[in-house]
């Protein structure tokens, strides 16, 4: 088991991406925490967890508000001690051309795509920061080795009609590069990955709307077809591996093959 002993901290861990990637960090070992505001959703997938020989732990939380993300944080210390992975995974997806789209709807998707993964990233690093300027080493290597993954979208490129969406994810890649580069001294290195279209419950409805003509649309796009939400755990788990060590600060595109020019 690659990640015996380890613990990870995943938001959005109810559904799609997010629940695959707790679901397989705990087949590999880990111990897992889930922070998501669906209730429901989440509790099942703790159960399911903990019912297969893992062992999940899920805390309902709203990513966009610091007093949720930071009670959320502390227990997850609290309960573990500290915490090895950090995978924010939480978003959620509002469609419209630049001339249509509402304020509240801009503010709604920034709020949990792009704030929501920063008051995360800042309430785990500082535990990490504090403990490590408690206990000084001359090496960045001889600080333990933390990971943060973040789940930025091929639609950070660009793509029409997502304005706000692709604009929450374009800042997700601005924000992973200052933290490479910011909180490299304590050993946490950060990463991003930015899938295409994955078949979660986040874009069911598009693609099953008109009888399915969207869903057919883009796997006739995409050469490899819509993506699956394994395809994209499995990238975030050996960005978190020993196999990535050697790296910081990477950009991934998981991208079907469905290169810029396609």
């Amino acid at each position: 088991m690659k990640f015996k002993g380890k613990v990870a901290l995943i938001t959005g861990g109810a559904s799609g991406i997010g629940a695959q990637t707790a679901k397989d960090f705990a087949k590999e070992g880990a111990k897992v925490v889930i922070l998501d505001i669906k209730d429901n959703e989440g509790k099942f997938i703790e159960k399911e967890i903990n019912d297969n020989d893992g062992e999940a732990l899920f805390i309902k939380c709203d990513v966009s508000k610091k007093s949720d993300v930071e009670s959320a944080v502390n227990i997850a210390f609290e309960k573990y001690k500290d915490i090895d992975f950090l995978v924010n995974s939480a978003a959620i997806l509002i469609d419209g051309m630049i001339h249509k789209i509402s304020e509240n709807e801009w503010d709604a998707v920034i709020n949990v795509n792009l704030k929501g993964t920063f008051l995360c990233i800042q309430a785990v690093s500082k535990y990490w920061i504090n403990s490590a300027k408690a206990n000084k080493k001359e090496k960045i290597t001889s600080y333990p080795d933390k990971r943060i993954i973040n789940i930025s979208s091929m639609a950070a490129n660009g793509n029409v009609g997502q304005i706000v969406y692709s604009s929450s994810k374009a800042g997700i890649i601005g924000m992973t590069n200052t933290c490479a580069k910011e909180l490299l001294k304590y050993n946490i290195r950060t990463h991003v990955v930015m899938p295409t279209l994955i078949d979660t419950p986040m874009i069911k409805d598009l693609l099953d709307k008109e009888n399915s003509k969207w869903r057919c649309f883009y796997e006739n796009r995409i050469p490899f077809g819509i993506g699956k939400p394994f395809h994209v755990s499995g990238v975030i788990l050996f960005l978190c591996s020993n196999d990535a060590y050697f790296m910081n600060g990477a950009i991934l595109e998981i991208n079907g093959g469905r290169l810029k020019f396609l």
